[in-house]
């Protein structure tokens, strides 16, 4: 071989070489950029799976939550109406019972027109004090209704302040009617 020969042989030795270094690095660069995306995607998807883990630990939260809150919220009402018809019988029999005081005959003789006033004064009495027991009922359903929301703030305020400062594991303290 001659000079020549042996400086093209050699020149494309290295030409290959250097294109056989360069598709190495190609190469090895793919290798790294596959491996990068499969660890991200694996990262990736291990936090979609954690956070489609908590969406669905907190969705059963609240779905329990709102069902005890609801079943309470239920007991309390008929609570409410249990009182109320009681209330309401109370006066009904406070009513018939002043209707049989009030038809009553009076046992005082025809001709004293003091004991007539009397008499009436005691009619206008016991309506004025019947009226009174309506409109108390009326006032301590409005005041039952009126416990009742302040209750179910307190204890959002209370969920909310706990929910805040630290996780429970548990279902948070039964609310109070009474």
């Amino acid at each position: 071989m001659t000079v020549s020969t042996r400086a093209i042989a050699l020149a494309m030795l290295v030409a290959s070489a250097i294109a056989g270094a360069h598709w190495l690095k190609t190469y090895l660069i793919a290798q790294g950029d596959a491996r990068g995306a499969a660890r991200v995607q694996a990262a990736w998807d291990a936090q979609e799976a954690q956070r489609n883990a908590a969406t669905a630990r907190d969705n059963a939260t609240k779905f329990r939550n709102a069902e005890r809150l609801a079943h309470e919220d239920a007991q309390a009402q008929a609570a409410r109406h249990a009182r109320d018809a009681a209330a309401a019988a109370t006066v009904r029999g406070l009513r018939a019972e002043i209707d049989r005081l009030n038809s009553r005959p009076h046992p005082y003789p025809a001709g004293d027109a003091g004991l007539a006033a009397c008499a009436g004064e005691a009619t206008a009495a016991r309506e004025l004090f019947g009226e009174s027991a309506g409109a108390y009922q009326a006032l301590a359903a409005e005041a039952d209704g009126l416990r009742d929301q302040v209750t179910g703030l307190q204890d959002f305020a209370l969920r909310v302040c706990r929910a805040g400062s630290a996780p429970s594991s548990g279902p948070v303290a039964a609310r109070s009617r009474d």
